[in-house]
């Protein structure tokens, strides 16, 4: 060794501003969150309140608000009312639909009750249900009353004429908001469907009010005054007149919605516009639904129920038996027995006689051939003039009738050699 020392290596603690790569993530973070908030200052957003019966899938930042198709916002937050019965939906509006934040305004639900002729409100069914907004006049506000479905009629709607209509059976399905229909044009809506009952005759009454739209009707000019009642009402007195009729309909049928179809019914009662607390009353006529069939058939199938089907089947299950013991009696069997022995033995009489009829009708016609050349004879003899001698004459007859029997006789063992056995049978005409 050569006794030279090696040098010793130190370590030197260097401090920077700088914490290091690993803080990079959450201090990025944290700049997009300030973004946000300065965003969120800078754009801001109208946040009103309404209130539902249920909430019916909605769900904070998930449930969007619509506006003709457009998103206008969002929910922010679903709670529960004080008294427990409502719900609260808490709404951030953009700014720049402020100005639609009316008294007037309507916020309805789009696929709360999916319905099978609204096809966009059928994707709720996986999607969840969405918020429509239908801007309507008045005074700004921040609180509204929201629906379940569209309502009966827009904000913006014109002046209509109000009716009502009874319909028998049930009409729980027909909701507010229903479409009224004539030749397939939508005219009106309905806006009232209830149960009442009148405690002085005792009876249950279904009344639904309508809404009828004039200009929908075909009414292109505005009366003077305003009034739509005298026009329209001259027109329904006499579409009514000629069977105008307003009943049940589904859309699609069976599985659609329930709807008001105002139809004309060949042969139907003569009816009229009646008045009911100064509201007119537009006739009604059986539904095409399937509450209606149902109820038809109920009554055929109480018609059947009513025929005394056991005590027939007993009286035809008697008669089977009775068949049956007859056809197994044993005297039965023997009669059989004794028609097959009786028609075998006819069968060998035939047999034994059919050769000898022949013969027998030859003797027969040459006998008659006798007898008229007898008589040939006897009237030569007499010189044809001795019809008063003695009773030659009357002989003479008896003989030839004789011959015209034996013909006779000869001709229809010919055509029946059974006579012989079973006798002169009625020839058929």
């Amino acid at each position: 060794m050569s006794g030279t020392r090696q040098q010793r290596t130190q370590a030197e603690v260097r401090r920077s501003v700088w914490p290091g790569w690993i803080w990079s993530v959450p201090i990025a973070a944290l700049g997009v969150a300030i973004w946000l908030g300065i965003r969120g200052l800078t754009h801001g957003g109208e946040s009103v309140t309404v209130t539902f019966d249920n909430a019916y899938g909605m769900d904070a930042s998930d449930t969007k608000v619509m506006l003709r198709g457009v998103k206008v916002g969002e929910v922010s937050d679903v709670s529960l009312t004080d008294d427990g019965k409502h719900v609260e939906v808490k709404l951030k509006i953009d700014s720049d639909e402020k100005k639609y934040l009316r008294s007037g305004t309507k916020f309805f639900l789009r696929g709360a009750q999916p319905d099978f002729s609204d096809p966009a409100s059928l994707k709720a069914l996986v999607a969840g249900p969405e918020i429509v907004m239908e801007p309507g006049p008045g005074t700004p506000t921040d609180h509204f009353n929201g629906a379940d479905r569209k309502p009966a009629l827009p904000p913006e709607h014109g002046p209509t004429v109000t009716y009502l209509v009874r319909f028998d059976g049930a009409v729980g399905a027909l909701k507010d908001g229903a479409a009224v229909e004539l030749r397939g044009f939508r005219v009106g809506t309905v806006t009232s469907v209830r149960l009442n009952y009148d405690a002085k005759t005792g009876t249950l009454s279904t009344p639904v009010q309508l809404a009828l739209d004039p200009p929908s009707l075909g009414m292109a000019t505005s009366p003077p005054n305003g009034d739509w009642r005298p026009a329209v009402d001259d027109m329904l007195k006499r579409l009514i007149a000629r069977g105008l009729r307003a009943r049940l309909a589904q859309d699609p049928p069976l599985v659609g919605p329930s709807k008001v179809s105002l139809d004309f019914v060949t042969g139907a009662p003569n009816a009229a516009l009646t008045d009911e607390n100064g509201v007119p009353v537009i006739p009604s006529t059986a539904s095409s639904n399937i509450d209606a069939m149902t109820a038809k058939a109920d009554q055929v199938i109480q018609k059947i129920d009513d025929l005394p089907i056991k005590e027939i089947g007993e009286q035809v299950r008697s008669i089977a038996a009775h068949i049956n013991a007859i056809s197994s009696s044993p005297q039965i069997k023997d009669s059989l027995m004794h028609i097959d022995r009786s028609v075998a033995q006819i069968d060998r009489t035939l047999q034994q006689v059919t050769p000898q009829i022949a013969p027998l009708v030859a003797q027969l016609r040459q006998t008659a051939n006798s007898a008229d050349q007898a008589v040939a004879a006897a009237n030569r003899t007499l010189g044809g003039d001795a019809t008063g001698q003695n009773d030659l004459p009357a002989a003479l007859r008896e003989l030839t009738d004789t011959a015209r029997s034996i013909r006779a006789l000869a001709d229809y063992l010919d055509r029946h050699p059974e006579a012989l056995i079973r006798g002169k049978q009625e020839e058929k005409p």
